[in-house]
């Protein structure tokens, strides 16, 4: 899918993270695999402390786990019907050539997971790692195939990284040594024996990854920490550094650092599998829908073991929400932060206030502390506000329409709404015939009443009757034919009487001319769909930092649609009373997909694929200032945008 992968790679300084539907069974009889010395591979990782496991211990483990094939062929059955029955862009995905900014071959899902299907595995660790990388192939930041048994373990890198340009020349250098070696700034020039700027490249176009930028959540980026088993137990680096006698090159071999992610004991292969792998009865709980998928995977920040105080700690930094720090500028003072924001008042260009937007992980209430914020800067006789979404990884969609909705005020009910439809099958028809007009939010993927009628004359309404999935339309994509719902928006509240009322008092409100976006082109998800309604509809001016030297940066790396799980759907099923359409899973999952797709205004391209409404109006390279102060990159910004 496009959705990942530019032509312009984003070459910043650090990254988004990473995560992991549903089975009744009792674990299968596991044979003990055990090592030429006779101990076993998983109970010698178990028997560690946390400070003394490495790369190896994890690998044997993992490789140690033996396959089961009635696992592995439900497992393929119900992820293929996935793709092909719910999927929104199995078809899309088929596009032969994407337009830049975007770089992406086709990719025919259905066919690679036959594939995988057909194939005879010795190996249950690859066996789920060809599933995942199949997966990763649509390059959509909302599709994932993740199991708890293979992500028990993080691995993270002592150094990140960062591409400055200084003089006119990008290179690639350390942004940060967590070894204390003072390696920050010195050049990568080789990375595993090849040129440092083209490996990183390489490796993020493979794996549809941005590099590495420094977010405003304390979070190492994807080159430099992994939650998937590396491909091997460590990087080779050559460095150049004008601090360091002699000043030839210093070669590095940096193993990975191994991190838990859970607490869950194990004394053996069987143990593992048992505890670690295997889903329980009773574990039915689903994540909240309408939820836009965080940027690429949503992995709790690992737990590392400078965090650690004893070995028995683990608990400490456990498994949930990124660690958010609310940051200090000497030259920028701090005035309100709530969950997702963060307001700040430029002391040196005191008509200008920064809105920090890091997340839309947060609940709509978050529009009270909005509205607390900007009448913070009005106070402070703010007339002009720069919204900086860097390493925004998206959240929830109700509240980026808010948040659009907090700058320029709905007209019509669906001013902040995107044109949408999703695809239509007669499992799809037969849960939407029993789900319209449920109370039950958690069924509202299927309730028609959740949605605008399109096709209706007049002000836009909610359906009143089932026509949304009873009538579909059949759209041919690539020489597939599929049965897709008339065109539609979602329905979300608009903004309370009050909350306008007080926004009319405020000097940008509805004035493109005082706003404009910030982004390093990692915005994703809910947070692109708010750059894209406030620069296309509401025409503010977009600066996206970081990227390719020369080439072209997206604005924002995927555009929105909406992610559920498997597992929602088995509940969504289950709760109509219903049978799910889908097998269940014997490994604990997360399959994420996307379920909903989005069309900018009179396109007819979903906005996944609408590569034009990528573009920012400019363009700015990181330097070695900019990339470690955010108020040196916002004055920079501000005087570009206002002409200071």
């Amino acid at each position: 899918m496009v959705s990942f992968t530019f032509n312009s790679l984003i070459l910043s300084a650090s990254l988004a993270v990473a995560t992991i539907a549903t089975f009744s069974t009792a674990a299968p009889a596991v044979p003990i695999h055990r090592s030429k010395a006779g101990s076993d591979a998983c109970g010698r990782l178990g028997s560690k402390s946390v400070r003394n496991i490495k790369y190896k211990d994890v690998a044997d483990c993992y490789k140690a786990i033996p396959i089961n094939r009635n696992i592995t062929a439900t497992t393929i059955s119900a992820v293929h019907d996935l793709f092909r029955d719910y999927y929104v862009f199995t078809d899309s995905a088929l596009t032969p050539q994407v337009s830049a900014p975007f770089a992406s071959e086709p990719v025919d899902i259905l066919k690679e997971l036959t594939t995988i299907g057909g194939r005879k595995y010795t190996s249950d660790y690859q066996f789920h790692t060809d599933v995942r990388h199949a997966v990763d192939t649509l390059r959509d930041g909302h599709a994932s195939y993740d199991v708890n048994c293979y992500t028990n373990y993080g691995f993270e890198q002592n150094l990140t990284l960062y591409a400055p340009v200084m003089d006119g020349v990008q290179t690639l250098r350390v942004y940060k040594d967590n070894a204390k070696r003072g390696y920050e700034d010195c050049i990568v020039y080789k990375i595993d024996g090849n040129p440092a700027l083209a490996h990183i490249r390489a490796w993020a176009t493979k794996r549809g990854y941005d590099v590495e930028k420094e977010a405003f959540l304390d979070e190492s980026g994807e080159f430099a920490y992994q939650s998937y088993l590396p491909d091997k137990g460590y990087i080779d680096y050559e460095l150049h550094c004008s601090n360091k006698r002699p000043s030839g090159p210093i070669r590095l071999r940096e193993e990975w650092n191994v991190y838990p992610q859970t607490e869950i004991a194990f004394k053996d292969v069987k143990s593992y599998v048992a505890n670690v792998c295997m889903m329980a009865e009773d574990e039915t709980e689903s994540a909240p829908q309408g939820r836009s998928r965080p940027h690429r995977r949503n992995l709790a920040i690992p737990i590392k073991k400078r965090d650690l105080e004893n070995d028995d700690d683990v608990t400490a930094t456990a498994v949930g929400a990124p660690r958010r720090l609310v940051q200090e500028f000497r030259d920028a003072e701090k005035l309100v932060s709530g969950n997702a924001t963060v307001f700040y008042h430029l002391k040196s260009q005191p008509d200008t206030g920064v809105m920090v937007v890091y997340t839309f992980d947060a609940e709509d209430e978050e529009v009270n502390i909005v509205l607390k914020g900007l009448t913070a800067f009005h106070n402070r006789n703010v007339t002009k506000i720069l919204v900086d979404f860097q390493g925004n990884g998206g959240g929830l969609i109700s509240l980026s329409s808010n948040l659009v909705q907090m700058l320029f005020p709905n007209k019509q009910p669906r001013d902040a709404s995107y044109e949408a439809d999703l695809r239509v099958n007669k499992s799809v028809q037969k849960a939407a015939a029993v789900g319209f007009m449920t109370d039950d939010g958690g069924y509202s993927t299927y309730n028609a009443n959740e949605y605008y009628d399109l096709q209706t004359t007049g002000p836009a309404s909610r359906y009143n009757n089932n026509d949304l999935f009873a009538k579909p339309v059949n759209i041919t994509r690539n020489g597939r034919a599929t049965l897709y719902s008339e065109k539609t928006a979602m329905y979300f509240d608009p903004l309370s009487t009050k909350i306008v009322k007080a926004l009319a008092k405020f000097p940008w409100t509805g004035r493109r001319e005082n706003i404009r976006i910030l982004t390093d082109g990692r915005c994703g998800s809910a947070c692109g769909m708010a750059s894209y309604f406030w620069t296309t509809t509401h025409g503010v001016e977009a600066y996206s930092i970081g990227g390719t030297k020369g080439e072209d940066l997206s604005m924002f790396s995927f555009s929105g649609a909406s992610v559920i799980t498997l597992k929602d759907v088995h509940n969504t099923y289950a709760g109509l009373n219903l049978t799910s359409p889908l097998e269940e899973l014997a490994y604990k999952n997360e399959v994420r997909f996307s379920w909903l797709e989005l069309y900018g205004k009179n396109r007819t391209t979903p906005l996944e694929y609408d590569a034009e409404l990528y573009r920012p109006r400019h363009r700015l390279d990181y330097t070695r200032e900019n990339a470690r102060s955010r108020e040196v990159m916002w004055k920079e910004v501000v005087a570009a945008a206002w002409k200071k």
